[in-house]
């Protein structure tokens, strides 16, 4: 009877929040490709979009840094912790405290930015410092954009909440919203205001996601407001662990601020390339390695705070084989199809054959580190679990350096794709470097499963993107480069590349299929 109902419902309940997530977050990400689209229709990839993503650039970095991802991963394990052992009244005064101080340091770093942002803005583009037109419009943007960095910060506590609880599904539905407010803006506003249409429109948006998910913290044993309580052990113990998490993300993120400063030097359209391709290369990581990673977060954290050593290697080495069988196929059909899939996505409107070219290319540098990356993003975030965040952050910090000097020689040979293979490389070298600190942390982490079974899927998914290319090239040639024949020869390649993945897995008796189809079935 224990095999049977112990364990069983447990692991339901999480094959239904695990699959609950994947739909909300496709969804989401749908809805993002749609504001890509409108914004690449109605703006380009030239310098009113390249204006914009820098403008963008701050905003999001700080909100990474304090807000959002690094508060969860600093707030969810203390609160998961707390409930587990039923101290739900302790785990609202915890909840109540860190919003309160986020609120406060946050609202005060943003009217300082606010104010200074024409002397901070051009050491963050400084290839653009001598357009001043361009100049004036994204320090502009920038201070239209600050204050979702405060709306955001009080969001990522009230996702914290939610996930602590186990209620996934709203926090990973809610940025749909977000993006329905911002291309309902860009398709109202952009022919009147221009860019400036699509900056109002995050501020909206951000607006509408808090708004929405406030209600559902009721009933759940307290009440969100201000209280300051800077002695609670347990709110010390979230700002221990979000100062490292803070630099952690951080310095990953401040990657992405190299690549903006190196990519502004190659033309005005340039980080407006560079951010539409990693949009895209984002797509697969984010339906999948971020959704088992936000499910799988709390349970690591509770499985560390009982000190379950053997629960958490097993879910943790699951996590990594299901990413790596999910995103290694969908890498291999970008590289073989990167220009396709960015002519169907932004070759509309203002968005040229020359800026499908130039996407392309860099898609195809980006998608080759995409994997590594997803198990980058689940390692990092089993080392959270497990109060130790400064080891991913010892390990981004290395990365910086390496990211700017080979920034700094690719591009020479690769122009905007050197910065995206770059990427690849340092995401790569991340991976194994956190497998092998996570694998001296828990004594063993299977690491020759994870190697054998990465290696297979590496094999059929060769295999498979290349039976999807020949399906692609059959019907385009067919078709033509048409919407609908694109979307067509499209379709049949990537049919084409889910069977043949599907027959070879099935066929070969491989792990990671069984476990998908437990988890359909559950």
């Amino acid at each position: 009877m224990k095999r049977t109902e112990g364990p069983a419902a447990p692991g339901r309940r999480l094959a239904t929040a695990a699959l609950i997530v994947v739909a909300a977050t496709a969804a989401s990400r749908v809805f993002g490709y749609v504001r890509e689209i409108a914004a690449a229709a109605y703006y380009g990839a030239g310098a009113a979009k390249s204006a914009f993503d820098v403008a963008f650039l701050i905003p999001s970095t700080v909100q990474v840094l304090v807000a959002q991802a690094a508060l969860t991963a600093a707030l969810i394990p203390v609160l998961s912790g707390l409930i587990e052992k039923g101290e739900r009244q302790e785990a609202w005064r915890v909840a109540r405290t860190v919003f309160t101080l986020v609120a406060i340091i946050l609202g005060a770093t943003v009217i300082i930015c606010i104010i200074f942002a024409p002397r901070i803005m051009p050491l963050f583009a400084p290839g653009y410092r001598g357009d001043a037109a361009m100049m004036a419009d994204i320090v502009y943007m920038t201070r239209l954009l600050f204050p979702t960095v405060v709306l955001l910060a009080i969001t990522g506590v009230v996702v914290s909440i939610l996930n602590s609880y186990e209620h996934f599904t709203l926090p990973a539905l809610a940025p749909v919203f977000w993006n329905v407010v911002i291309v309902a803006a860009i398709v109202a506003g952009s022919d009147r205001f221009g860019i400036e249409a699509m900056a109002w429109g995050v501020l909206l948006g951000t607006l509408v996601q808090l708004a929405m998910q406030l209600p559902w913290l009721r009933g759940r044993g307290g009440r969100l407001g201000l209280s300051l309580d800077l002695k609670n052990r347990h709110v010390r113990q979230v700002g221990a662990l979000m100062l490292p998490v803070s630099l952690s993300l951080g310095l990953i993120n401040l990657n992405g601020v190299v690549d903006v400063q190196f990519a502004s030097y190659l033309g005005d359209g340039a980080v407006a390339a560079m951010n539409y391709a990693f949009r895209l290369y984002q797509l697969p990581e984010a339906l999948f390695a971020i959704a088992v990673g936000t499910v799988l977060f709390p349970t690591l954290s509770k499985l560390a705070a009982r000190g379950d050593r053997d629960g958490f290697r097993d879910s943790l080495t699951r996590g990594l084989r299901v990413i790596f069988f999910l995103l290694i196929p969908i890498s291999a059909f970008i590289l073989v199809l990167s220009e396709p899939l960015v002519r169907l996505a932004y070759e509309h409107g203002r968005f040229t054959p020359e800026d499908t070219r130039v996407v392309g290319s860099t898609l195809f540098f980006f998608a080759f580190g995409s994997a590594f990356s997803g198990g980058s993003a689940l390692l990092t975030r089993g080392f959270f679990s497990l109060s130790q965040p400064w080891t991913p952050t010892v390990v981004a910090l290395g990365n910086i350096a390496v990211n700017a000097l080979l920034n700094w020689i690719l591009i020479r040979w690769f122009d905007l794709g050197g910065i995206a293979l770059s990427t690849t490389l340092v995401s790569t070298v991340t991976f194994f470097i956190l497998l092998f600190m996570m694998r001296r942390r828990l004594g063993r982490i299977d690491g020759r499963a994870i190697v054998r079974s990465a290696l297979t899927v590496t094999l059929f998914s060769a295999l498979a993107a290349l039976a999807a290319y020949a399906a692609w090239r059959g019907v385009d040639f067919s078709l033509g480069r048409g919407l609908a024949g694109q979307l067509l020869s499209l379709s049949a390649a990537l049919a084409t590349c889910a069977a043949i993945m599907a027959i070879l897995s099935r066929a070969s008796g491989l792990a990671e299929w069984r476990l998908l189809l437990t988890l359909r079935r559950s």
